[in-house]
């Protein structure tokens, strides 16, 4: 997954409840400047939460 791509996908939650795995999945396979520019979409995704559930998925897939 390339940046943009992140990017448009970190827009979807928390309607898309599936995005918080797949950002997370993505930092796992990135290295360098790639990987702390995902890791800082995810940050943002976690400010996106609106419920309790919202919050309870980000720190299932990227609190860990």
């Amino acid at each position: 997954m390339n940046l943009e791509e992140a990017l448009a996908l970190s827009k979807k939650f928390p309607k898309d409840k599936t995005v918080p795995k797949k950002i997370a999945d993505a930092i796992r396979k990135s290295s360098g400047k790639k990987k702390d520019d995902l890791m800082q979409i995810g940050e943002g995704i976690i400010l996106q939460c609106e419920t309790r559930e919202d919050k309870k998925i980000v720190m299932k897939h990227l609190m860990n």
